[in-house]
Order: C-alpha cells, then structure tokens, then sequence
C-alpha cells in the first residue's frame, strides 16, 4: 500500500475560499475523494508544495490542550480533537467548532515554511479556513485513523494555485495596492 494525497485548486467559493478535489490515492488508484476548502474571508489558501501527514504520532483526544485565546495546541500527527477542551485558567473551548472531530498537520518538506496548517473538518457553519485545507465530511482523515497498519507517514501535493489571483481573491492586500497605486499618481502629478 502507498498512500497518497493530493489537493488541486480548482475554483472559489462564496467566502472566496479556494475549492478543489481531496483525493486519498493508493498509488494511481483513487481510494476515496471529497471536496475541500482553503482560505478565504481575507484568509490565502494553503500554498501549493509538498507537505507530510504523519500517521506515526497519533493522538486521541486526551492530547487535546487549549491556549488561553481558545486556539488549540499544535500537533504534528494526526489527532482527534475534542468538543470540550479547557485551558490552564479553567475556561472551556468546544474546539470542534474549528476542527471538527479530527485533524492531521501538514508538515511541509523540501524546505518550505511551516505556518502550522492541517487538514480537518469543521462544524462552525461559514466556509473559509485561516490557511488549513477543511475537508467537513473527515472522510478520507477517518479512514487514515482507522487504518490497521497504517504507514509512518504519506504525502500531500496541494496543486493548482497559480490559476488563481490571490490579489483579487485576499481583499485586504487589493486595498492595499490600489491605495500604493493612487499614491503614487498624487505623488507623480507633484512633480
């Protein structure tokens, strides 16, 4: 068995959220498929690449453990995530409202940055993601945790982004440019 993952941008939602085909291959063979997210609401979507999900740290949802701002811990496996989950001064978080039940981190390689993106589920109701690739059905991520023998790890190729103007689709950076772009006529006319 060689698993892999691949997600391919292919068009945007209503929250201008990046939308594409999760696909769980075993070799050439497609095991399973979804549709996910990524981005949106002033968000960008996950950078294509090649990124690692590590099915060789698995933690249940004991591992679970909340900041003080309602954000969960990292966790660089794949993780089920809880729906109360109380930080260190006794506040409780229900944390599936984000993530969903489940979540798996994309650990970059080949050198790209990690800005600390998962693939997950989601129950709060709007679809955009702070960079994560949401998939809400969690079918191909229960599958992974519910492997007998899983492997160590298995790669995700994120494609397809260069069909897209992040500039249209990531509104606060067009503001920005078109105040530079006005700017830079006053400052011409003065001369």
């Amino acid at each position: 068995m060689t698993l892999s993952i691949t997600f391919t941008k292919s068009g945007t939602n209503s929250e201008n959220a990046v939308t594409g085909d999760l696909v769980l291959l075993d070799d050439t063979t497609v095991v399973m498929k979804s549709t996910a997210f990524s981005g949106g609401n002033s968000f960008n979507p996950l950078d294509d690449g090649k990124y690692r999900l590590r099915l060789d740290i698995h933690g249940g949802q004991d591992t679970n453990v909340a900041n003080t701002d309602g954000t969960l811990k990292p966790y660089y496996g794949i993780q089920k995530v809880n729906s109360d989950v109380q930080d260190e001064q006794g506040v409780h978080w229900d944390m599936q409202v984000e993530w969903g039940t489940i979540r798996a981190r994309l650990n970059p390689t080949g050198g790209a940055p990690d800005h600390g993106d998962y693939v997950h589920g989601k129950k709060r109701k709007r679809d955009y993601t702070h960079g994560c690739i949401c998939d809400r059905s969690e079918l191909i991520l229960n599958y992974l945790w519910g492997l007998a023998s899983p492997p160590k790890g298995i790669d995700v190729v994120v494609s397809g982004g260069a069909s897209f103007d992040l500039e249209t689709l990531v509104k606060k950076n067009v503001a920005k440019k078109i105040n530079l772009h006005r700017n830079s006529k006053r400052t011409s006319r003065k001369k």
